[in-house]
């Protein structure tokens, strides 16, 4: 044979290898479609069959209220109205539920992934009678390295997808990373108030304890632990309760006491009249009166604060007092005003002024 004829074949034996290969990969698809629309279809007659039961206890119930009011051997129950079909009572319908989020596997954490899907197992039962229809509806909310593991397992008929507790086991071992009792345990142990309101720090709290498996003593004890020293000192003195829930009660009401508390101190300050020069940053300090001869000494005018030796120029809070008490701004008496006050008349006199 020629050999351009030989690699001639050879090409053409690795192309038709390769399009085999794609059509195995389809026929793969293909199978986990139809194994998939037989689920959907499963479910469906499962749905429908369980409507047919449905009405055929209506129907039982109304032949019953018919027979009952025919009957001559009780003719009071004649007069019994009958009780419309529409009118008996009927099954709750099953809450309405979000899907699962999509699980990739990254997270290290399926549990909420499992929890999410057995609400809709347990609320909707009608369609999912049978461990392969669960385990395909967990197969289709997942993505990434989860789907395609996932996707291997159903694509080869693994007896993995058989059975909903050994595909959640597996699960489980293969994309959970963590062990959450003892990530609890030692977060329990390490988690504290800090900054945060209780509030906040009791719901990481009970967070971890669901997963901790510690008793209600050592939760009692790492709670209050965890609690800052301000919320330490009030409950010192209390009879503290035995349960952890009521500490956490107790102490959240003790935080929101003290924060509005704190709240109310806030706008009393905040009220308080700020002037330039009464913050002791900025208020002058006290000096003595020079030693003026009193031939020089300058003496104030009747609408000016007394300035006088020994006497404090008065604040805008102390003017408006004497004001409104009608005293005296030298001397704070009642009865006269600055311009009549004999004290400053006899302080100028003494000092000699030239009164």
């Amino acid at each position: 044979m020629d050999p351009a004829d030989s690699e001639t074949v050879k090409i053409a034996l690795r192309a038709q290898g390769t399009r085999l290969h794609q059509h195995e990969e389809q026929l793969g698809a293909i199978n986990l479609g139809v194994r998939d629309l037989t689920g959907r279809q499963e479910n469906f007659q499962a749905s429908v069959n369980t409507q047919v039961n449905h009405l055929a206890e209506q129907l039982h119930r109304v032949l019953a209220h018919l027979e009952a009011g025919s009957s001559p051997q009780h003719p009071a129950v004649a007069h019994t109205p009958i009780v419309p079909a529409d009118h008996v009572p009927l099954h709750a319908p099953p809450p309405r539920l979000a899907s699962p989020e999509r699980f990739s596997g990254d997270s290290g954490d399926c549990r909420p992934f499992i929890v999410h899907c057995d609400l809709h197992y347990k609320y909707n039962p009608a369609a999912f009678p049978t461990d392969h229809s669960k385990v395909a509806f967990m197969v289709s909310h997942l993505t990434g390295r989860a789907a395609a593991w996932a996707t291997s397992e159903w694509a080869r008929d693994s007896p993995t997808c058989n059975s909903l507790d050994v595909f959640t086991d597996t699960l489980t071992k293969v994309f959970n990373r963590t062990a959450p009792g003892r990530e609890a345990a030692r977060a329990l142990m390490q988690i504290k108030k800090s900054q945060r309101r209780v509030s906040d720090y009791a719901i990481e709290f009970r967070t971890l304890a669901a997963d901790s498996g510690w008793n209600s003593a050592a939760l009692l004890d790492a709670f209050s632990s965890g609690l800052s020293d301000s919320i330490k000192d009030q409950l010192i003195p209390l009879d503290l309760p035995e349960d952890l829930d009521s500490v956490i009660a107790l102490a959240v009401r003790i935080d929101n006491r003290l924060a509005e508390r704190q709240k109310q101190r806030f706008k009393s300050v905040a009220r308080l009249p700020r002037h330039q020069g009464d913050t002791p940053s900025h208020r002058p300090a006290w000096r003595p009166p020079t030693d003026t001869p009193p031939e020089r000494r300058v003496l104030p005018s009747v609408s000016e604060e007394p300035m006088q030796l020994g006497r404090a120029k008065l604040t805008p809070e102390e003017r408006l007092r004497r004001i409104q008490e009608g005293r005296c701004f030298y001397c704070g008496e009642q009865g006269h005003l600055l311009a009549s006050c004999t004290a400053k008349d006899r302080a100028h006199q003494g000092r000699g002024g030239p009164w």
